[in-house]
């Protein structure tokens, strides 16, 4: 079969590869949609270490089931699908406390040296399979990966009922977690970003009001607008000054969600988080109930994220084109699905 195939940095290229078959409890998936993701294009430079060559990326997609192994029940050929991209083993410590995420067996789907869906076929376990409702389109199915993280950083954001939240940086999960902010019954989302094309779309995805850092003092417009600060930031960006703006923007016992995952080490103003009595946490990946979640918040129509989709291509006429471009200069673009 045919497969996008990363041989090390900058280096991905259209390749022939074995056919995968699916084993017990598995089903073999016709890809359809695949979404691009920035540690994919992090991978693609060699930056992160989280790709090991030869292998093929792809953890965002959604699917059709081409055949099914011996014992594999709930599903039949011909489904619609979508999969959380990551094989627990249900044995360890951490798969018994429930945090399957954080399985210490565990296989993520285009990471590593466990290869992805950028191919026309992957056959994985029936067991992380979701269905897709009709009214779903693939592109958007290959969308809940990403909106899972965002689903995580939310709920550590807690009740948001008639709160002020902030969102920074408008990239993919910026503005899935606006939209999903949007859902939970606050009194304003605001959003910032450094660029405007970005901010139309985080407008058209829920926010009330948007502000541009490289026009405006964030700090000073939030506290003047605010009356001392917003009740919660979530940061999408992960750079100190992103990271700065996340506390200072926060009013007196405010709460932080940092999910942004770009530096490794920050400078942050302790003294301010401490006298402030700010809430600081992290976020990463998510639980498979957080999955089935936002699968069920898309398959029943409460959510709209047709604005995020910047463009789509064919995966193996453009797929390495859109890659270099990705790394070198994206743009508008935000998020680009390969068919």
């Amino acid at each position: 079969m045919k497969a996008l195939v990363y041989y090390g940095p900058e280096n991905l290229k259209i390749a022939d590869i074995a056919d995968p078959r699916p084993g017990p409890g598995e089903a073999l998936l016709r890809v359809k949609s695949v979404g691009i993701c920035g540690s994919d294009v992090h991978g693609y430079l060699g930056l992160t270490g989280r790709r090991t060559p030869p292998m093929v990326m792809g953890h965002e997609f959604a699917a059709e089931i081409a055949e099914l192994g011996t014992g594999a029940t709930g599903f039949k050929v011909g489904d619609r699908v979508t999969a959380y991209p990551v094989v627990f083993c249900d044995d360890c410590a951490q798969c018994r406390r429930g945090n399957r995420h954080l399985c210490l067996n565990k296989r993520a789907f285009g990471v590593l040296d466990c290869n992805g869906a950028m191919a026309e076929y992957i056959s994985v376990p029936t067991k992380i399979l979701f269905k897709l409702a009709d009214p779903v389109s693939y592109d958007i199915g290959s969308l809940m990966e990403p909106l899972a993280v965002a689903c995580r950083a939310v709920n550590h954001a807690g009740d948001l009922t008639g709160k002020t939240v902030m969102v920074i940086g408008a990239g993919t999960i910026g503005l899935l977690i606006a939209a999903l902010v949007k859902t939970r019954n606050p009194a304003k989302i605001i959003v910032s970003d450094l660029a405007d094309s970005r901010l139309e779309v985080a407008r058209k995805m829920g926010a009330d009001r948007t502000i541009n850092g490289a026009t405006e003092n964030l700090v000073e417009t939030i506290r003047a607008e605010t009356g001392g600060g917003v009740d919660v930031t979530l940061e999408a960006v992960g750079a100190t000054p992103t990271v700065q703006q996340s506390t200072a923007c926060l009013r007196l016992g405010g709460t932080a969600v940092w999910v942004g995952n770009s530096a490794k080490f920050v400078n942050t103003n302790m003294q301010e988080i401490v006298t402030r009595e700010l809430k600081v946490t992290g976020s990463f990946l998510y639980s498979i109930d957080e999955f089935a979640t936002v699968v069920d918040l898309l398959n029943t129509g409460k959510l709209d994220l047709e604005h995020l989709i910047s463009l789509r291509v064919p995966m193996f006429e453009r797929g390495p084109e859109m890659f270099a471009k990705l790394a070198k200069d994206p743009g508008p673009l935000i998020k680009v699905i390969l068919n």
